[in-house]
């Protein structure tokens, strides 16, 4: 399944959902899809199920919202695609490592840095923090308050 053949999927799956498309690829993605929370699961099986694998997940920490971002990507030039998730401050997304077993490590990576739950993955402890670690360090609120920026502000 190539990538319009996937975003048209992705439409029927989860009308609800935007999309932005980027012939030339020069953010990394040729599509990006933003879901709701609710939606999260489903994607990633479509996103399975067309072949896709997931490369990486991160967390952005915007003053009125948290994002995540889920990069899928297959074997074929110009396949790259961006799943974003907002989800608010004290929401927390379902897992998806019984769809992508990598994922596992990818929550706790996220979960480790930002501070974000995921409900269904039952093994959250730190990779690189010390065990007793109570802070999350790439929460803006570890650091500068003031760095905060609203999530409107750079998407528009």
């Amino acid at each position: 399944m190539n990538v319009s053949e996937m975003e048209k999927y992705l439409k029927e799956k989860l009308p609800q959902a935007s999309f932005q498309t980027d012939e030339t690829a020069k953010t990394g993605s040729k599509l990006s899809v933003t879901i709701p929370i609710s939606g999260l699961r489903d994607a990633a099986k479509v996103m399975n199920g067309g072949g896709f694998f997931l490369e990486t997940i991160t967390g952005l920490d915007f003053l009125d919202t948290m994002e995540l971002v889920y990069h899928f990507n297959r074997f074929e030039p110009g396949s790259r695609v961006a799943l974003r998730v907002l989800c608010g401050q004290d929401q927390t997304p379902d897992s998806i490592w019984d769809i992508f077993r990598g994922a596992g490590w990818l929550e706790r990576e996220v979960h480790e840095f930002f501070g974000i739950e995921f409900s269904g993955n039952s093994d959250l402890r730190t990779l690189l923090l010390p065990e007793d670690a109570d802070y999350h360090p790439l929460r803006k609120s570890f650091g500068k308050p003031s760095a905060y920026i609203k999530r409107e502000d750079i998407y528009g």
